[in-house]
């Protein structure tokens, strides 16, 4: 499926036009004949933040684009593309007792994204793959809220360590089990981009925390609707802090050893998670600056946890300055695996996602900037879609993470102000 449309730039007095042929490829495993129907780009250029929407199959006259385009100028654009697509597919009825195949259509809707792609030089080719977003109908885990934040002493605004917490919600009509389940961090930052050697983003995610909620299969339900909060600290700490927050009855915490100078706390009436892989020799705590992705995924039944170790530690390479660099201290995670992902990066200094534009094609923020005084006491929340006949709230999912949180707004187990 390709379209084409003309994109304006401008250099002074001179009009330079730029002619983008853009092809879609459609990622999925359902039906056939799978057939875009309504769609649009919207390139945000990288420099200055503006959106141009172009619609998908439009072909633009010069004079369109100058009366439409003509705020977009020559540079590096992120492109997202949304929109709907029929298929069809066969189901097995019966008719006069006998089961017969019939053939039926159904609509789903896409979507994918590409970044820093160069605008200039008069003909661009724009190669899109896009992937169907709402194949689980069903529903599943979800990360509900990342409060990596943190909070600071007020007196002195020196960090306090140890209230950050990763909320994941069932957002099924089922009963679903925690047994199992796996946090990751990301190794990338989403703001400082390089080219790794192998490159695997398309495939897997690469991690620097690997961490796995204990249970031997339904040992810890989570009823539709409910949440877990999996911790740095399982204590009060609004007895050290009173702005901040009790987390003693939290539901699993991540416990690391630490050091003689900075031990780790460890609340024995909280199941510790186990600690697959953790990159920081002392305790992992979440970025403050708020430039990571995390997703909650699974790892296979038939890999144990020492098969997923040797096998799957990820070593490349990657530019930088001049130099050839040796990445280490990573694992990689098959997207296949993962259930749930999200790219956070302040506002003022996002560069790229870090996962797979299947996974996620955004990103919330915790804060504008970087700075660990801003981003205290933030969280991403995620927004809510709709609400049952029988009262569940069904919290948005649309693997965009630009559109189904609320950025930066006080986390929510916080006291109120």
């Amino acid at each position: 499926m390709t379209g084409s449309f003309v994109l304006m730039g401008c250099n002074d007095d001179d009009v330079a036009m730029t002619q983008v042929n853009a092809t879609l490829n459609i990622s999925c495993n359902i039906g056939n004949d799978l057939t875009v129907k309504t769609g649009s780009y919207t390139f945000t250029n990288v420099s200055t933040g503006t959106e141009t929407t172009v619609d998908y199959g439009a072909t633009l006259t010069r004079a369109a684009a100058e009366s439409t385009l003509a705020s977009l100028t020559d540079g590096l654009y992120n492109v997202a593309f949304v929109g709907t697509a029929t298929y069809t597919y066969t189901e097995t009825q019966i008719v006069d007792k006998e089961e017969v195949e019939v053939e039926k259509s159904a609509e789903v809707n896409i979507q994918g994204s590409q970044q820093n792609v160069e605008v200039k030089g008069g003909n661009v080719a724009l190669n899109l793959t896009v992937y169907v977003q709402n194949k689980d109908e069903k529903g599943n885990f979800v990360i509900a809220e990342i409060f990596s934040g943190g909070s600071l002493y007020p007196e002195t605004n020196r960090q306090y360590n140890g209230d950050q917490y990763i909320r994941i919600y069932n957002n099924s009509s089922e009963t679903l089990y925690a047994d199992g389940l796996v946090l990751l961090e990301s190794k990338f930052s989403t703001t400082q981009k390089f080219e790794y050697t192998p490159d695997i983003m398309a495939e897997a995610m690469v991690a620097q925390s690997v961490v796995r909620i204990p249970g031997s299969g339904k040992e810890h339900p989570v009823l539709p609707g409910e949440s877990i909060i999996l911790c740095d600290n399982a204590i009060n700490h609004t007895e050290a802090l009173p702005s901040s927050i009790d987390l003693s009855n939290a539901d699993f915490e991540w416990y690391t050893i630490g050091t003689s100078s900075l031990p780790d706390v460890d609340n024995p009436d909280v199941p510790n998670m186990e600690m697959l892989f953790n990159y920081s020799l002392t305790i992992w705590v979440l970025s403050k600056q708020g430039n990571r992705a995390y997703a909650i995924g699974r790892i296979p039944e038939n890999i144990s946890a020492e098969t997923y170790i040797k096998d799957y530690e990820y070593k490349a390479t990657y530019e930088n300055a001049g130099k050839t660099m040796p990445l280490n201290n990573a694992y990689s995670f098959p997207n296949e695996w993962i259930i749930d992902a999200v790219n956070l990066s302040p506002k003022s200094a996002y560069v790229w996602n870090v996962v797979s534009p299947a996974l996620d094609m955004g990103y919330s923020y915790i804060g504008e900037r970087t700075t660990v005084v801003e981003n205290a006491g933030k969280a991403v929340v995620r927004k809510v879609s709709y609400t049952t006949e029988d009262g569940r709230t069904v919290l948005q999912d649309t693997n965009n993470s630009s559109v189904d949180f609320q950025a930066s707004v006080r986390a929510t187990l916080l006291p109120a102000q």
